[in-house]
């Protein structure tokens, strides 16, 4: 991996909270210097691609072209990275601009701020059930960005409650759309669409009366943009009747 690209990807140096800024020079020799930011990128990076679970030190030091050793320099230990990973992915989050008076475009485009964000490091999104997290220091727009969407939904006329159910709904849908549609599309894998079930399933039991299953699947599919398209407009409905009530 060439590291000034990963640098480049990570969007260092100012992505990263004052306690967490790089304390070395940026080169050294006309070339990148290895420094904690950039072992914790190389994390996210393979993380996003792989699950934290698969990425060992001995992983981080083969993608980085270095030794364990070099990155001991660096880090205390492999939840020092982990932690470090989470932090720059949580500094990542968008900022949304939303409108009230055009709610449905504004709430689109979160929508699609928040997509860009999970697909861009999916298997992220799993690190509560990979990883023991430790404390991080968290960039004030990951409370700023939620807290501006309650406030879209309640200048909508939605109480806090339905509020707080959309904001979780629209959380459940997006990271499942990350994971199943998204990441698995991106690597070439088939993705899960509307389709109830694999066809091959169907294939093992040619006599067996399920015409609804069958007819199911004979119904045309969708693309993933087509697909996610729906699902936001499937939630500013749920905002609609919320707001009707």
């Amino acid at each position: 991996m060439n590291i000034k690209l990963l640098r480049y990807r990570a969007g260092m140096p100012d992505q990263l909270s004052p306690g967490r800024q790089r304390r070395s020079p940026v080169t050294r020799g006309g070339r990148p210097t290895l420094n904690a930011d950039l072992i914790a990128a190389a994390m996210l990076e393979l993380a996003g691609r792989d699950g934290f679970r698969a990425v060992t030190m001995q992983v981080l030091a083969e993608h980085l072209g270095v030794t364990v050793r070099a990155l001991y320099r660096h880090v205390r230990d492999r939840q020092d990275v982990v932690d470090r990973a989470v932090e720059l992915w949580l500094a990542k989050w968008p900022e949304p601009v939303l409108d009230p008076d055009d709610w449905r475009a504004s709430f689109a485009e979160y929508c699609r701020l928040r997509r860009e964000t999970n697909r861009a490091h999916p298997r992220a999104l799993l690190v509560s059930l990979d990883e023991q997290v430790g404390p991080v220091r968290l960039h004030p727009r990951r409370l700023t960005a939620p807290d501006a969407f309650l406030g879209f939904l309640t200048d909508l006329g939605l109480s806090m409650p339905d509020a707080l159910f959309v904001h979780r709904d629209l959380t459940l849908r997006l990271y499942a759309f990350a994971l199943l549609v998204d990441y698995r599309h991106d690597i070439g894998q088939a993705v899960v669409d509307d389709a109830p079930m694999p066809r091959s399933w169907l294939d093992q039991f040619p006599d067996l009366d399920v015409p609804h299953l069958r007819e199911a699947m004979d119904v045309s599919r969708t693309g993933p943009d087509e697909m996610f398209d729906r699902m936001v407009d499937d939630v500013a409905h749920t905002i609609i009747r919320l707001r009707e009530r």
